[in-house]
C-alpha cells in the first residue's frame, strides 16, 4: 500500500456585531466582487463548477488596540465587510473556514477569552452570512486563541482548548482526530482540533498547529494515516488541508514567529505526507499577507506537487513585509472554485484602506473590494 501511495504521488508531481443599515450598504456597493479583474493564471473556467469554498484568517486587532468597546477583538470595520460580501460570491460557497486568530485571547483569564470568542460569534449570527445557512462557517483555532505568552515565545495555555472547544462547538466539523498520547504523543485530546471531513468529492483535513505542549507542530502520524485512507477511496477526487501557520514563511515577511518551520523535521515529514497524497493545497494564514507558492518537498526536491497559499490578510495590521516587496497589499479573502472537470482555481478577493489607519472604517464606494490574483492549482 505504501509504495504505491508513494509511487502514485511521484508520478502524478512529475507531470452577527449589531445589526447596521451599513451591511446594506455594503452589500449594494461593495458586491461587484465576483465580476472584476485581475491577475491570473488562466481565467477560464473550465467546466461547469462542482462546488467553491472560502478561506481567511487573523481578523484580531494588535494588543494596543484591544478595548472594552469592542469586546469581540476583531478589526470590526474588515470583518463586517467580509461577513456581508461572502454570501454574494458567485459561485456561492458551500463553507467559509475561519483559519485562526478570530480574536486577541493571549490570555490565562480564560473567562475573558470566552467572553471574546462570544462577541465574535455574535457579530457572525448578526451579519449575512450568519444568515446564510446554506453556507457552514467552520472555525480552526490560531495561535491567539490556545497559546500564551509574548510574541516570539508563546506557550501552551492551560484550559484554552477546552474554551475553544466549549464556545465554538457548533462550528467544528468533525471528531476523528487523535485523542491523547498514541503515536503523536500527544499530552490533550486533539480529536476535534484536528480532524476529517468529507464534502461531496473532496476530503478536508483541519489541523490544529499548536497542539497542547507542542507549539508549532502537527500530529503527522494521524495525518498520514487519515490521508493515505483518503487516497486509497476512489470517489475522492480532492484533498485540501487548512491549518492556522504555514509550514514555509515568505521571505518578505516579518510576522509569521513560530510557524511550523521551527520544528523542521515535524515540518518537512507533514510537507512530504501531503505531497505523497497529492494534497490539493495546504491553506494557512498565521503571517499577515497573501502569498500563494509551491515549495519542493526538502527531501525529495522533484515532488512538488502541493500548494501552500497563506490568506491571513482578514483585519490583522498587515505584515509590512508585503508593501516594501513592491506589492499593494489588501484586506480581503480568498475563494476556492472546484470544477465538474477536476480543475481547481484560488482566488483572493482584497480592497485598499486608510494607510495611516488599519481600523478605520472601510467606505465600499472608496475601497471597493475587487479580484487580486486567481490561480489555477489544479489543471
Amino acid at each position: 500500500m505504501r509504495v504505491a501511495y508513494i509511487a502514485a504521488a511521484l508520478e502524478t508531481s512529475a507531470a452577527h456585531n449589531r445589526a447596521r443599515p451599513f451591511f446594506a450598504l455594503l452589500i449594494a456597493v461593495a458586491i461587484g466582487v465576483a465580476g472584476c479583474g485581475g491577475s491570473s493564471s488562466d481565467s477560464a473556467s473550465p467546466s461547469p463548477v462542482a462546488f467553491s469554498f472560502v478561506f481567511v484568517g487573523c481578523d484580531r486587532v494588535l494588543a494596543a488596540d484591544v478595548t472594552a468597546d469592542n469586546p469581540s477583538t476583531a478589526n470590526l470595520a474588515q470583518l463586517e465587510r467580509d461577513f456581508a460580501e461572502i454570501p454574494h460570491l458567485k459561485p456561492r460557497p458551500a463553507i467559509a473556514f475561519v483559519v485562526g486568530d478570530l480574536v486577541f485571547g493571549l490570555t490565562t483569564d480564560l473567562a475573558k477569552l470566552r467572553d471574546q470568542l462570544d462577541s465574535w460569534k455574535k457579530l457572525y449570527r448578526d451579519s449575512p452570512l450568519g444568515h446564510a445557512h446554506s453556507i457552514r462557517l467552520v472555525a480552526i483555532p490560531g495561535n491567539h486563541e490556545i497559546l500564551i505568552g509574548s510574541r516570539g515565545s508563546q506557550t501552551s495555555n492551560p484550559g484554552a482548548e477546552d474554551v475553544w472547544l466549549g464556545a465554538m462547538s457548533e462550528f467544528i466539523a468533525g471528531d476523528n482526530g487523535p485523542g491523547p498520547g498514541g503515536p503523536d504523543e500527544l499530552e490533550t485530546d486533539q480529536s476535534r482540533l484536528t480532524y476529517s471531513f468529507r464534502y461531496r468529492n473532496t476530503h478536508f483535513v483541519v489541523v490544529n498547529t499548536d497542539p497542547y505542549g507542542a507549539v508549532a507542530t502537527v500530529p503527522v502520524h494521524w495525518i498520514q494515516s487519515d490521508l493515505e485512507e483518503a487516497v486509497a477511496d476512489a470517489s475522492i477526487a480532492h484533498i485540501f488541508v487548512l491549518g492556522h501557520k504555514p509550514a514555509f514563511v515568505p521571505a518578505i515577511a516579518t510576522s509569521g514567529e513560530q510557524s511550523l518551520d521551527i520544528n523542521p523535521i515535524n515540518r518537512d515529514a507533514f510537507w512530504s505526507e501531503m505531497n505523497l497524497a497529492n494534497v490539493d493545497g495546504y491553506l494557512a494564514a498565521h503571517v499577515h499577507l497573501w502569498d500563494i507558492s509551491r515549495p519542493p518537498v526538502p527531501e525529495m526536491p522533484d515532488l512538488r506537487r502541493t500548494w501552500q497559499v497563506i490568506a491571513a490578510n482578514g483585519g490583522t495590521r498587515l505584515d509590512a513585509g508585503w508593501a516594501k516587496s513592491g506589492a499593494t497589499p489588501y484586506f480581503g479573502y480568498s475563494q476556492a472554485i472546484v470544477y465538474k472537470s477536476g480543475a481547481v482555481d484560488i482566488l483572493s478577493y482584497g480592497r485598499d484602506f486608510d494607510p495611516e489607519n488599519y481600523l478605520a472604517p472601510s467606505d465600499p464606494a472608496l475601497f471597493p473590494t475587487t479580484l487580486r490574483e486567481r490561480v489555477r492549482i489544479v489543471p
